[in-house]
């Protein structure tokens, strides 16, 4: 006896034409135009070119609070990088009437199974149906030439794949990573995968571990190209040795060049593979047709060398907005297609930064404040060339940027001062103002002098959470705070001694130390499980507000202390009153210290210090945000919340091959 339908559902005003219905038993059927609903568990749709989609019941589950809001994270990326892909925008910036989702991508697929023949994948065929065959079973390689549109097409895999993570809490979490930051050979993939969650979306180690362990993620891996020529094969042979490990994951996307991946003796262990193929005359003279630039397809399909370049979808787009700025006769008077793509891409820089501003297309700047083209091309070659990796956040941005002698001087002077005030108030706090700033000021730029270049750690989110595992996280920390506090606190206590008196340097080492402890375990108790960044620059606006709400739970403290601590060491008639008095004042001055540096107050003195001296330079604005999404308006960059990326790799790598010079002068700095 068949089992009666999980749900059932009343339909009102419909209609039913040429439609066939099969009735009896498990004979579920309904065919005709703009079906759209089957509801139940297990259902089978085909639609009108034969594919056939099997239809879960929707899922009663919830996510994990973490889960959830990392699926969130990962669904606006994707949005946010597809919206800005080149493709999409050629059709934005043309200012043509039809979506840009309904103007379908140029470029054809073949697939790749073990040693099969590659097959073409049919026109109507998704990348996310490739992705599911049997024989593939979620283990996907995606090979192509530079701009051939590899990085498009996961793009559109991972959105296929957050729909089905938000439908069914079963399925993993597809998370994008650039493998351009795996830096070290003795780090496993699984190690830099947790790295990277932490530093991407803020996601504690433990919490990563846990996700990697649970089998809950699937990573999406670019850039294997973008490494070091000799650590590629490298790399290839961890991510085999990492999917055959306990670690690894059922499912796996990594994107890859041709050329590159070609040349590695070692192959990565998918099941299959498919490889973006250049574009034919018919599909350039069709995209062309839709941009509007007809007329270049007879200077295109008339000149074998030009035909050859633009075969890749990228640098045909990249032609179609740049068409206005190119001389198209020298261009195909070039002799290589080295001369012809920088010719391209010069082009296109200028069509972007000549045109016209107004208050519409320019957000962030006055028309008449924007930035000049020599600042704009010097800021984006310095960006090119000091990136690092694939993005770029502000908050990151580390002393090591400086690379003059007198770069470095000007940041560890204005840090020595910084420290100087800061540390001659609080000891004026404990022997006499005057003294006090005279000899932190002198201590101030001896450490100024000495860490002025050490790394800025941010401190970018504090959040009070009562549920039961962050109650257990908040003790923990407190409590391995206040026992470190205690051991450093009699250490220094007894060296104290040496000087001062034994009774009197443990009692000043002992308050130190647990003030440092509590303090300490404080901001570690208080850290989310996950956050990201929404805008620029938030990590270093988030240390200075923690700094503050440090300081509103401190103060009420220091006062505590202020009042309650005299009694308590009279009692012991160890000290003097004068002692008492000292330590107590050292006591509170340690405090509000503490809660400044441990905060995230230190980091964001810092961070500005370095823009300050990066603005004296000419190397960025110090208004660096504004700047940066200035250039994202003119397609030279893309943002997801407060990460930067140039719009391409060769676009960047086009920008760091330029010379850096300083529009202010005239000359290389």
């Amino acid at each position: 006896m068949p089992n009666p339908p999980e749900h059932e559902f009343e339909i009102q005003d419909s209609s039913v034409q040429d439609t066939n219905i099969a009735q009896g038993d498990h004979a579920h059927t309904l065919q005709g135009n703009q079906n759209k609903a089957n509801v139940g568990s297990h259902n089978v749709l085909v639609d009108g070119q034969g594919h056939t989609v099997i239809v879960q019941a929707a899922s009663t589950e919830k996510r994990p609070s973490l889960e959830q809001t990392l699926l969130n994270e990962v669904a606006k990326e994707v949005d946010y990088r597809q919206a800005q892909s080149l493709h999409n925008q050629v059709f934005i910036e043309l200012g043509k009437e039809q979506a840009p989702e309904q103007v379908s991508c140029p470029w054809s697929m073949e697939v790749k199974v073990g040693k099969q023949a590659p097959e073409p994948i049919p026109s109507g065929q998704t990348i996310g149906q490739v992705f599911d065959r049997k024989d593939i079973a979620g283990k996907l390689l995606i090979l192509g030439q530079p701009g051939a549109g590899k990085t498009t097409t996961m793009l559109a895999l991972a959105n296929n794949l957050v729909e089905q993570a938000q439908h069914d809490v079963n399925q993993p979490i597809p998370v994008l990573f650039n493998l351009s930051s795996w830096q070290d050979d003795k780090q496993t993939i699984a190690q830099w995968l947790v790295k990277e969650l932490r530093e991407k979306y803020q996601v504690r180690e433990a919490k990563g571990q846990e996700l990697l362990e649970a089998k809950k993620l699937l990573p999406l891996l670019d850039g294997l190209d973008e490494l070091a020529a000799q650590r590629q094969e490298g790399c290839v042979q961890a991510i085999n040795t990492w999917l055959g490990s306990d670690l690894g994951v059922g499912k796996v996307v990594v994107c890859s060049r041709i050329q590159e991946y070609e040349t590695y003796k070692t192959v990565l262990n998918l099941n299959g593979a498919i490889c973006l193929q250049p574009l034919e005359k018919p599909e350039i003279e069709r995209y062309l047709q839709q941009t509007g630039k007809t007329e270049l397809w007879t200077v295109v399909s008339r000149d074998k060398t030009v035909l050859d370049l633009v075969r890749v979808p990228l640098w045909l787009s990249v032609l179609t907005l740049a068409r206005n700025e190119l001389d198209l006769e020298k261009w195909s008077r070039l002799d290589t297609e080295r001369e012809r793509l920088t010719l391209l891409l010069d082009a296109y820089v200028i069509s972007r930064l000549a045109e016209s501003l107004t208050a519409k297309n320019c957000k962030y700047y006055k028309p008449e404040k924007a930035p000049t083209v020599k600042q704009t091309r010097r800021w984006l070659v310095w960006l090119a060339q000091n990136m690092g990796q694939d993005e770029f956040l502000i908050e990151r941005m580390q002393p090591s940027l400086l690379t003059t002698r007198g770069e470095k001087w000007q940041m560890r002077l204005i840090w020595g001062l910084i420290w100087g005030l800061i540390g001659g108030l609080i000891v004026g706090l404990i022997g006499g103002l005057i003294g006090g700033l005279i000899v932190g000021l002198i201590v101030g730029l001896i450490g100024g002098l000495i860490g002025g270049l050490s790394a800025i750690d941010t401190v970018e989110v504090l959040k009070i959470n009562f549920s039961r595992d962050a109650r257990k996280i908040f003790f923990n920390k407190l409590i391995v705070g206040l026992i470190w506090g205690l051991i450093v606190g009699l250490i220094w206590g007894l060296i104290l001694g040496l000087i001062v008196g034994l009774i009197w340097g443990l009692i000043w080492g002992l308050i130190w130390g647990l003030i440092l402890g509590l303090i300490g375990g404080l901001v570690e108790g208080f850290k989310a499980d996950i956050q990201t960044q929404v805008r620029p620059n938030q990590g270093i606006l988030n240390s200075g507000k923690n700094t503050l709400f440090l300081l509103a739970i401190s103060v009420p403290t220091a006062f505590l202390l202020w009042f309650a601590l005299p009694p308590v060491l009279f009692s012991t008639n160890l000290l003097t009153s004068d002692q008492i008095a000292r330590t107590t004042a050292a006591g509170v001055a340690i405090l509000c210290w503490s809660t400044w540096a441990y905060g995230g107050g230190e980091a964001y003195l810092r961070h500005y210090a370095l823009r300050f001296v990066l603005s004296r330079s000419g190397k960025i604005p110090y208004l660096y945000a504004n700047f940066l999404n200035y250039c994202t308006e003119r397609l030279l960059l893309q943002r997801v919340g407060g990460r930067f990326r140039f719009l391409h790799r060769t676009l960047q790598e086009h920008f760091a091959a330029m010379p850096l010079e300083d529009y202010r002068q005239g000359i290389k700095p």
